[in-house]
């Protein structure tokens, strides 16, 4: 592991896992009327890693701070704000959740445990979100 990788994975709070089952999530600029739709890729109790088409344009940049609204298996929706992080590849970005209130914190906690025990733990990823350094 390369040292800057092994900072990132030294700053992340909680444990990253891929599920199982992809959520479909959409988010907005605050303020904009423009969602977007995406599905995770692998989440944790702090951030997401979304995917977005190949090609897709959204102007998200390391100075967004977005809604989210993520659909649960029971089909209810998860609000909070979210800070985009990175571009982590050509089809997918990293967000971390900023501010969720108590509501939907207990919704996105429930949603994460009800997949914790089909979850893949992260321990062998390089870059902090699922991906391998070469």
């Amino acid at each position: 592991m390369s040292d800057s990788a092994a900072k990132i994975r030294d700053k992340r709070v909680k444990p990253r896992f891929k599920i199982e089952v992809h959520a479909h999530i959409k988010a907005q600029l605050i303020g904009s009327s423009s969602k977007y739709p995406f599905i995770t890729e692998n989440i944790s109790e702090s951030g997401l890693l979304v995917n977005h088409p190949p090609g897709s344009r959204h102007a998200f940049n390391k100075h967004s701070i977005l809604e989210v609204w993520v659909t649960n298996d029971q089909g209810d929706e998860i609000y909070f704000f979210a800070k985009y992080v990175r571009k982590a590849n050509d089809h997918s970005f990293a967000i971390k959740i900023i501010d969720v209130d108590g509501a939907n914190s207990k919704k996105y906690q429930d949603f994460i445990d009800a997949h914790r025990d089909a979850a893949i733990p992260e321990d062998n990823d390089e870059d902090g979100v699922g991906n391998k350094e070469e």
